[in-house]
């Protein structure tokens, strides 16, 4: 299907790890946010009617925490990941991740490249024999940048 520039739906979306194939298809992301810490700087100088001058300037770039969401298969990769964590430590598992959001037809629409990252926390499913839905893993990602390419 040719890019026609129109929206798409944000529920086809795939993770790839250190370059690898594509760790799963998940349900859920959060956390694709980038700020700047703001410093508000006051200045001695008075405006005309008498008001303080208070300039914001910007601070230190900070990026949220990924959570991803995904119903549990058989395919082990994120426990793996995590448990390289807490074995050898997060520098190990440190590693850039591609997180792209597909078309109907699987080829790209876009694509976020997460810097150097790790999963800090693995949620396994929530388990109740009176329940009627899926079972859904989670891991969030730690990361020191993200950006779209």
């Amino acid at each position: 299907m040719p890019d026609d520039g129109m929206p798409r739906p944000n529920n086809h979306f795939t993770l790839k790890i250190g370059g690898k194939e594509a760790i799963g298809k998940f349900r859920e992301v959060t956390g694709l946010d980038a700020e700047n810490e703001v410093i508000e700087q006051k200045e001695s100088a008075v405006t005309a009617n008498g008001q303080n001058i208070i300039r914001k300037v910007s601070g230190s770039m900070k990026w949220s925490n990924i959570e991803l969401k995904r119903g549990v298969d058989s395919d082990g990769g994120l426990w793996e990941w995590r448990k390289i964590v807490e074995e050898q430590g997060p520098d190990t598992a440190r590693t850039d991740c591609e997180l792209i959001l597909n078309n109907y037809d699987g080829s790209a629409i876009c694509t976020w490249s997460i810097l150097q990252a790790w999963p800090s926390k693995y949620t396994g499913a929530a388990l109740n024999a009176g329940a009627n839905e899926i079972a859904v893993e989670g891991v969030t990602l730690v990361h020191e940048g993200l950006k779209r390419v």
